[in-house]
């Protein structure tokens, strides 16, 4: 911000362009004050710099104190408005698993302008002591147009220093289509630079694997396939193997018994029961088979303590 064109409002001051009070040409101002207008204190002095961090929409205020007995003060102040960084919004700018070396790869970037998107416009005049126009205003020429699309950046390696051999391995930005080398270090780190017309930018890193022809472990089209694929070799015999032991485990398992099925089994052995015939709800004791007649004693039996046998009581009849 530049004050430096402010004079004191005396007459004699008028033309001064000094900010020296000990030079003739002295405009008559003693003291610049600053208000960005966005709480941050204050500055003072002809010339100062300050850098906002919230985009938006701010009122600049100037006063100026002259030299004339305790100082009288005048203020002027300016709109301006802070431009917002441009967003971007890839995650996967190659949207491949991986790069082959010396394959063509297409990056992708989508990015965001939102002061675009708002219809925000702005011009700059590159030079306050030509009117370019013509109308007679020196200070409102559209000399450059700075609300252009985003430019889009790549710094294909962040580990090397690239085109420029400036030392910075993070600036080496080119453009369009790519094919990388096999890099020294995995996976590889690039970066995506985006710049609005007022040179606000933002950046984001991204991680890509390149691989050799030889590292190439892809999945094969049929026409790649060849007789020799089919075989299985030393690893497939071991998967195989594998796999034919889970399979048996697993049908052990699902042999053994639970306790349901073991104590259906001792049930059947105690009442020889071979089916059970259901006829709504749980099946109960008449719906088994009948246990077997008892066999008739003989004499010798029934005469036996052994045997249990009760003799029946039996009456006449008169």
């Amino acid at each position: 911000f530049d004050g430096s064109e402010s004079y004191d409002s005396d007459p004699i001051f008028e033309g001064m362009i000094s900010t020296n009070q000990e030079d003739p040409e002295w405009n008559g101002i003693t003291r610049w004050i600053w208000d960005f207008g966005d709480s941050s204190p204050v500055k003072e002095g002809f010339e100062v710099w300050h850098q906002y961090q919230i985009p938006g929409t701010y009122i600049v205020k100037l006063t100026v104190v002259d030299g004339f007995e305790a100082g009288e003060t005048n203020t002027t102040s300016i709109m301006i408005y802070v431009s917002r960084t441009p967003e971007i919004v890839t995650n996967d700018p190659t949207g491949l698993e991986y790069v082959i070396v010396g394959e063509i790869v297409d990056l992708y970037a989508e990015v965001i302008d939102r002061d675009l998107e708002d219809g925000i416009e702005a011009w700059l005049d590159t030079d306050i002591n030509e009117d370019s126009n013509g109308d007679g205003d020196f200070e409102n020429d559209k000399d450059r147009y700075l609300s252009s699309e985003p430019e889009i950046k790549w710094d294909l390696n962040i580990a090397i220093d690239g085109i420029d051999n400036d030392g910075n391995t993070m600036n080496d930005f080119v453009w369009g289509e790519q094919v990388w080398m096999l890099p020294e270090y995995q996976p590889l780190v690039i970066i995506l630079e985006t710049c609005d017309g007022v040179n606000v930018c933002s950046s984001k890193q991204f991680e890509i694997t390149v691989l050799s022809i030889e590292e190439d472990d892809g999945p094969l089209s049929i026409s790649d396939l060849t007789w020799k694929d089919f075989v299985p070799d030393a690893g497939s015999a071991g998967l195989l193997a594998l796999v034919a032991t889970v399979l048996l485990l697993g049908w052990l398992i699902m042999r053994q018994k639970d306790e349901e099925e073991m104590d259906a089994k001792k049930s059947t052995e105690t009442y020889d029961v071979q089916e059970v015939k259901a006829e709504g709800g749980l099946p109960g004791m008449d719906q088994h088979n009948p246990p077997p007649q008892p066999k008739y004693l003989t004499v010798e039996e029934r005469r036996n303590k052994e045997s249990g046998y009760i003799r029946p009581i039996r009456t006449r009849r008169k």
